[in-house]
């Protein structure tokens, strides 16, 4: 019986791992909605008048809670008997389920920065994205990407026109 619980704490342990590696997405590129793929983008030209460093918060797409549910039960299923073993699975599901939320949450955090910018038109406006290498100082030359859905991206650089 001791053994088959060390299993099944392994199989949770290890699963979890997983979800949380599996949902961390820390790339060097850029990440676009996908609706914008194909859209067109109104690009404007600007300097950086200020840049401050925001935390974006995490998701919730309920996959942490769902993973930690069932990891619960499993959990919960190796411990007692009867219904002592059912109230058990029913516990180690909602505390599961609420410890995935809260992790899944933890690791979509991202910094980010926003970037305060006068478009050479005159206009000033603010975006917030993910930080990005190398990060936007006041001053710099940068591009702005803007769909019709409202959606905006900040680059290096300006493109002349």
């Amino acid at each position: 019986m001791k053994f088959k619980k060390i299993c099944v704490l392994t199989f949770a342990i290890s699963a979890t791992g997983i979800l949380l590696v599996g949902c961390s997405s820390r790339g060097s590129k850029p990440t676009v909605p996908h609706g914008s793929v194909g859209a067109s983008h109104r690009i404007e030209n600007g300097t950086v008048v200020s840049v401050q460093t925001v935390r974006i918060e995490g998701n919730s797409s309920y996959v942490g809670h769902r993973t930690g549910t069932l990891l619960g039960a499993g959990v919960g299923q190796t411990i007692g008997s009867g219904t002592g073993r059912a109230a058990a699975s029913l516990g180690g599901a909602a505390v599961g389920g609420l410890v995935g939320l809260v992790a899944e949450e933890a690791v979509t955090k991202k910094d980010g920065q926003e970037i305060t910018i006068e478009l050479d038109r005159g206009r000033l406006i603010a975006i917030v994205q993910e930080k990005v290498e190398p990060t936007f100082r006041p001053g710099d030359r940068v591009t702005v990407l803007e769909t019709p859905s409202g959606y905006s991206m900040v680059r290096h650089g300006s493109t002349e026109m």
